[in-house]
């Protein structure tokens, strides 16, 4: 008998059910039964990709079955290694406990962690002082100097078609001749996904979390996401993330990192609503933010 009675057809399916205690509890007992884990009735989690589940002082992540997400196995594979990596490098992340999968319905792989202990960015940055979120941005620099070297290929995480199209011609063959004048290394590890609710505070220290984004790509693709949504313009975590992160010149990394990320056009519109978008003045907008 199966341990999970929903049926799944489709990706809004699986959106449904992401949060649904008693659609995962069965299964996520069984999956700790195998594990010799202790059980306790899980607690939903919110994240866009997951199934994920306190469970007592540990946490389970169930992707989603192959049949709703054809790289489902990179996604696991992602998180597996940058919890693996993350460990070896002795930085903040969640410890992983157990990483596998479980034939049921469909079958699902997980992994088991040991989460941290501590709040959000975003949400620790609301009342903190200065001087601590300068700390925070120097930590964070630090972290991404060790953590953004190169890998082997560990994952084809999926992702989306990129429509530079969208805003004109010229903008596409200026893109094209910049981007061909800066050669870069596509093979470093990057989490891919560094937002405010992805980096947690811990005991005055910093931690990242989430690694199902994870993938070999040029490291200035991880600035997007942390400078311009993470800080959110906040000047004290990006003084300090100026005082140890190791580049000659952040804007253009910025910009770099912009033309070359999978959601590089939706990051652009967001900064530039108010009129036509060209290269020279997203290139000026990206200069004013990491003043």
């Amino acid at each position: 008998m199966d341990d999970f009675q929903q049926q799944i057809n489709q990706w809004s399916d699986w959106q449904g059910l992401q949060t649904n205690v008693m659609a995962f509890e069965p299964l996520i007992q069984q999956i700790y039964a195998s594990e010799n884990e202790p059980f306790k009735t899980p607690e939903p989690m919110v994240d866009s990709v997951v199934a994920r589940f306190n469970v007592g002082s540990t946490q389970i992540a169930i992707f989603p079955p192959s049949e709703v997400a054809s790289r489902t196995r990179d996604y696991y594979q992602a998180t597996r290694f940058g919890l693996t990596r993350m460990a070896r490098l002795k930085l903040g992340a969640p410890q992983l406990r157990h990483a596998g999968f479980i034939f049921d319905k469909y079958q699902f792989y997980y992994v088991i962690v040991q989460p941290l202990q501590g709040i959000p960015l975003t949400e620790f940055c609301v009342t903190a002082q200065p001087l601590a979120k300068s700390t925070l941005g120097r930590q964070i620099g630090t972290i991404l100097t060790q953590l953004n070297t190169e890998v082997p290929n560990f994952s084809h995480v999926e992702t989306r078609p990129v429509d530079w199209a969208m805003f004109g011609n010229d903008f596409v063959a200026e893109r094209t001749a910049w981007l061909q004048q800066r050669p870069v290394t596509t093979n470093q590890f990057v989490h891919g996904n560094l937002t405010g609710d992805n980096l947690i505070v811990t005991s005055g220290q910093l931690g990242l979390q989430r690694f199902s984004s994870a993938r070999p790509a040029a490291r200035q693709t991880e600035l997007v996401p942390l400078i311009l949504q993470a800080f959110n313009n906040d000047a004290d975590l990006l003084a300090g993330f100026k005082a140890t992160y190791q580049t000659t010149d952040l804007a253009s990394d910025l910009l770099l990192g912009l033309l070359l990320r999978w959601d590089g056009p939706q990051q652009v519109q967001q900064l530039i609503s108010d009129q036509a978008v060209t290269l020279a003045r997203v290139q000026q907008v990206v200069e004013q933010v990491i003043q």
